[in-house]
């Protein structure tokens, strides 16, 4: 890489902590590949090592570079708004003038290129997959579609986003079922819920630089008002998995009353403070959320394991 293009600022960051940190964001690389995990876990059917090891080594790979890429070709395609948007300047390496766009297409194409051809290597679904996925993500950010300029489009995707994180996981270790199905749409309704607090929250520059997002697009107030609906709707979907799936083990039970008495007590969420998190609608999309997702994903190893269930829905009668 050529390092003319780099500048490095007098906080003397390596080219790799720009790179890494500031261009392919990698926490938020890390959050999606976790997403995708959680279908590779709800994808096996055994822990023998031999079987799975090959799988997750592929899974890690090519999953890092898929969601590098995600990261980077939104980066690249936004580094001109980010650079007058306060909050966004110093996290996007173009944008602060760290790395050249020159040097963003260079590692754009190879986080392109390098995941599709360990899938196809792997299995030709996985490369069908993989391909439609990173085309997805393109044109998302990317012109002539850039999806993320075209509300109501830009939240749908992100619904879409998250059930293919989920199926790409699953893809690797196993087959999608009735669980995997259910755990991915709810965590696609979870996304969107997110994604319109990151509009709500950027409205202000968003409208006063021309940016159309959902939020602009219908105003702050019904915009607070489908992140409460988007939220019933994302409760309604945790349901089957708890009364199917987490309601089976006593520790996937505790996790169930655990997680959400701590969230109470830590976040004291209460009216009135959207959109931080001492607001209802993070406790109910993040704290029970998680503590549904955790309890299913406990369910199933328990169940790979062999673990007698207690057998609660017989006894309540719900099965």
């Amino acid at each position: 890489m050529d390092s003319k293009n780099l500048v490095i600022d007098k906080n003397k960051e390596s080219i790799l902590e720009i790179i890494f940190i500031k261009y392919f964001r990698i926490s938020d690389v890390i959050k999606w590949v976790l997403i995708a995990f959680s279908g590779f876990i709800l994808g096996i059917s055994n822990f023998d090592i031999k079987i799975n090891l090959i799988s997750f080594l592929i899974f890690i790979f090519s999953s890092f570079f898929v969601f590098s890429f995600t990261f980077a070709i939104n980066n690249f395609y936004d580094a001109d708004s980010d650079r007058e948007n306060p909050r966004r300047k110093n996290v996007n390496a173009i944008a602060s003038g760290k790395i050249s766009k020159k040097t963003g297409k260079v590692l754009n194409f190879f986080l392109a290129i390098i995941p599709m051809i360990i899938c196809i290597f792997y299995k030709i679904e996985l490369f069908i997959l993989c391909f439609t996925f990173l085309f997805i993500v393109w044109s998302y950010s990317a012109p002539p579609f850039r999806l993320k300029g075209r509300p109501p489009t830009d939240v749908i995707w992100h619904f879409f986003g998250f059930v293919v994180a989920v199926l790409f996981g699953t893809y690797f270790s196993g087959s999608i079922n009735t669980l995997i199905l259910l755990f991915a749409l709810s965590l696609g309704i979870f996304s969107t819920v997110g994604q319109l607090g990151n509009h709500y929250s950027d409205y202000n520059f968003d409208k006063s630089s021309g940016t159309k997002t959902f939020a602009v697009w219908i105003g702050l107030e019904k915009t607070k008002k489908t992140i409460n609906v988007l939220t019933f709707i994302h409760l309604i979907f945790l349901l089957p998995l708890i009364f199917f799936y987490s309601l089976t083990y006593y520790i996937t039970i505790a996790i169930l009353i655990i997680i959400p008495l701590l969230g109470l007590i830590l976040l004291k969420p209460k009216r009135g403070t959207f959109p931080t998190k001492r607001c209802f609608v993070y406790y109910f999309t993040i704290v029970i959320g998680g503590a549904v997702y955790l309890s299913v994903l406990i369910y199933h190893i328990l169940l790979i394991f062999g673990r007698p269930t207690i057998e609660l829905l017989n006894f309540l009668g719900i099965s």
